[in-house]
């Protein structure tokens, strides 16, 4: 046996789900952007990912700025989450502008994904013999399908992104740490056998 020494490697992180989700909704994003081939599902996954990161990032601000009451802030909705952390971190919101018109509108979105219901969807067009395309003979869309777009799945994911932004700055320095950014930290010493 040869007398090299070991090396003992310890490595520290504190997992957050929202860097897990948003990356999953920035790869679809890329993807959808890349082909029209399943766009459509690339878009839904890449809005119901940011819809879910919005809850694990306000989470996991919410385990650094709430601990005195953490049960019941766990209770809340995502929404009230949010209004309790800029509340908390003294964030200057103005409800009419982004980020907030747009999460507003992904909460909603979230909602209607986790509780959809069955719509009669009923389209109706007349055209001219010139006028038909192969897309008039699209299936016609529900109005949650409709959301589902690009442009909202872009849209969404940079107002969580700026929302992390804004919660990360408004807290306390030393508990931003692997809120912004997925980290770890670790070290490595030599093994006493």
């Amino acid at each position: 046996m040869s007398n090299l020494p070991l090396f003992c490697k310890t490595e520290e992180r504190t997992f957050f789900a929202h860097h897990m989700l948003l990356h999953a909704a920035d790869l679809a994003i890329v993807d959808a952007e890349a082909t029209e081939v399943g766009r459509f599902n690339k878009c839904l996954s890449a809005m119901v990912m940011t819809a879910l990161a919005v809850e694990a990032l306000a989470n996991a601000v919410g385990s650094r700025v709430v601990s005195d009451d953490w049960p019941a802030f766990e209770r809340l909705r995502p929404h009230e989450k949010i209004d309790t952390l800029v509340t908390t971190l003294g964030i200057t919101r103005d409800t009419t502008k982004q980020p907030w018109t747009t999460l507003q509108y992904l909460g909603g979105f979230r909602n209607d994904i986790a509780h959809a219901k069955p719509e009669a969807v009923i389209k109706q067009r007349v055209t001219p013999e010139v006028g038909l395309t192969k897309t008039a003979f699209d299936k016609p869309l529900s109005a949650l399908e409709r959301e589902i777009t690009l442009g909202n799945a872009k849209r969404t994911f940079a107002a969580v992104q700026e929302l992390k932004g804004l919660l990360t700055k408004a807290l306390p320095p030393d508990a931003r740490f692997g809120i912004y950014g997925d980290m770890w930290h670790g070290s490595t010493t030599i093994h006493e056998s």
